[in-house]
């Protein structure tokens, strides 16, 4: 089981990149999520008005969706954050669903991820050690500054134009039609020829 290994490395990759994040020019704002919050159309919208996630993975290949705490960088320029929240229950499923459990942990800053599916495969602790991280993440976010960060919940996202209207604002956004074009939530639907876009895109972004 030599490819579980890759795991550690990979966070530690994390963890140093995160800490030492140095970018040379500033995005216009940051989306992040744990994961299984409707992030990836988040981004590709918004990248049609400002500098998002998206602009800086195209540009500097550094994912910057799920980081887990607020770096200094971040800080000290005050780059504007729109957090994800969702229910642990809902986040868990959708992350179990698309097989993205030990990546998720992973990204969470978890050295080793692959401990209750590989190794001892016990669904029980599985769950009990995500929701600790997913309790950490969320709890590394508040130490943000209050005025350079906007919490909006999942289930108001696509649904509630209060939260459109406050992305809207948070961003200074002017464009008439970004209300009227916000994207609708959409299930996916997984056949076997499914491939989820967080998936698509990123092999499109880091594989070149």
């Amino acid at each position: 089981m030599p490819s579980l290994f890759v795991y550690p490395l990979r966070g530690l990759q994390t963890k140093i990149k995160i800490s030492f994040l140095n970018l040379n020019e500033k995005p216009d704002c940051l989306v992040v999520s744990p994961g299984g919050c409707g992030t990836i159309t988040l981004i590709n919208y918004l990248n049609k008005f400002k500098k998002t996630n998206l602009y800086i993975e195209k540009k500097y290949k550094i994912n910057l969706r799920h980081i887990y705490k607020p770096s200094n960088f971040l800080k000290k320029n005050n780059i504007k954050i729109i957090l994800i929240k969702r229910d642990f229950q809902s986040i868990y499923n959708s992350m179990k669903s698309r097989g993205f459990i030990r990546n998720g942990l992973s990204n969470l800053g978890d050295l080793f991820p692959f401990m209750f599916i590989n190794l001892f495969k016990d669904e029980k602790k599985l769950k009990k050690k995500y929701f600790l991280f997913l309790n950490l993440f969320y709890s590394n976010w508040n130490n943000y500054d209050t005025k350079y960060i906007l919490r909006i919940n999942f289930k108001d996202l696509y649904s509630n134009d209060k939260s459109i209207n406050k992305i809207k604002k948070f961003l200074n956004i002017n464009k008439k039609n970004f209300i009227k074009n916000f994207p609708k939530y959409k299930r996916y639907i997984k056949s076997d020829k499914f491939i989820d876009p967080s998936t698509k895109q990123s092999k499109k972004i880091f594989q070149k």
